[in-house]
């Protein structure tokens, strides 16, 4: 095992190993017991483990390294204790009714899950195998202001939209939801922009911009806006207010509504 550490200078493959053992006993768990309850704390858990792991191996303690990979931490922290309470609530995700109880098609998701914490995460993974960086550069710090705007609002939005499903009715239109139709998923877009854009003033190579356009494509294409777009039209497609917002409002970028 410590040849496999050091002969894996990048720590690539020890973290991708961490997150295939990870996701997998999860998924174990998930699919015996037919819950929701773990998914997306394995997911979150996982950003955080390779975060502190990494670091720890790096065993460089500098400034920008604590930096990097404290908005990971902080990110999937509060992420985490947000769906973990969310889905406690709720009691179930519908994403995964037509799933859960098929072995070939849950366990697809899982690798997904898998290729998501990992192509994510490869950033941050790659900064902390470097040789210490110094100070806090300009474009360093755009990335972090990138990161608290991100991280800002993708908590803000989280927020407004839960207590809107347990007091509200239909569908969110306060804060931020008034400006976007998923405004949340747009900070989650710009925060690991941010974190890339940070990671790379201090050496992380341009091809682990994978990382964010990796999150941009899930979000986008996958199993994010389709996922909830289809879900909304379905409930709400015959209501004219509904139609009215979904017309006038962006569905990503938070933009003035321009309904009058």
């Amino acid at each position: 095992m410590v040849n496999f550490i050091e002969n894996d200078e990048n720590f690539i493959l020890v973290s991708l190993l961490i997150t295939v053992c990870m996701q997998l006993s999860f998924f174990a768990i998930a699919y015996k017991l037919q819950i929701d309850k773990v998914t997306d704390f394995a997911g979150t858990a996982n950003f955080l483990v390779l975060a502190i792991i990494t670091l720890w191996l790096g065993e460089d303690y500098s400034y920008p390294k604590i930096l990097g990979s404290l908005m990971v931490i902080l990110w999937s922290l509060r992420l985490g204790i947000y769906l973990s309470y969310r889905i406690i609530v709720w009691g179930e995700d519908n994403r995964f009714d037509e799933m859960r109880s098929k072995f070939w098609s849950f366990l697809g998701f899982w690798v997904y899950q898998i290729l998501w914490v990992f192509l994510t995460s490869l950033p941050l993974i790659y900064f902390n195998s470097l040789e210490a960086p110094t100070g806090l550069t300009i474009i360093a710090t755009v990335g972090t202001i990138m990161f608290i705007i991100g991280f800002t609002m993708e908590a803000w939005a989280d927020y407004t939209k839960f207590n809107h499903k347990l007091y509200g009715d239909k569908w969110c239109t306060a804060g931020l939801w008034k400006y976007s139709r998923h405004p949340n998923y747009f900070g989650n877009i710009v925060l690991w922009f941010g974190i890339f854009i940070f990671c790379f003033t201090y050496g992380a190579p341009l091809w682990t911009i994978i990382g964010p356009l990796w999150t941009t494509f899930l979000l986008v294409f996958v199993s994010g806006l389709p996922f909830l777009e289809a879900s909304a039209d379905k409930k709400y497609g015959n209501d004219p207010e509904y139609l009215k917002y979904k017309d006038n409002t962006s569905i990503l970028i938070p933009w003035f509504n321009s309904s009058k």
